[in-house]
């Protein structure tokens, strides 16, 4: 079950951040060609599940490219994906904006995570 559930994650985080450089780059997309995408991810997800060997192997070259990119770049790029699918355009201006507070928010929670606690602040 988990090789299945991770398969199915690779593949929509695939999705996700290749919609992400579609929405970075401005592109527009009818809503039926949004959906034609989530389909075809989904069908290389339900093939992989059946274990079909080309679709397995190509999950995992996927899945070693995917680690090989930044986390500062997948992260941000996997949201705008998502916004991407859900017909959410913006000028380049605001796709900007947008950025920089994603990445705002990740260094904020980075710094928040790598601090050491305050002594005596819990009473």
């Amino acid at each position: 079950m988990k090789t299945t559930t991770t398969s199915f994650g690779t593949w929509i985080y695939l999705l996700l951040v290749t919609c992400g450089g579609a929405w970075v780059l401005g592109l527009q997309t009818s809503w039926w060609q949004r959906a034609l995408a989530v389909t075809a991810v989904v069908g290389l997800a339900v093939a992989d599940a059946a274990h079909v060997a080309v679709v397995s192997e190509l999950r995992e070259r996927i899945a070693h490219g995917l680690d090989s990119l930044s986390p500062w770049i997948r992260g941000p790029l996997a949201i705008a994906g998502g916004a991407w699918i859900a017909g959410l355009n913006l000028p380049a201006t605001g796709r900007f904006v947008l950025g920089v507070a994603v990445l705002a928010v990740l260094l904020f929670e980075r710094s928040a995570m790598t601090a050491p606690p305050v002594a005596g602040s819990a009473r």
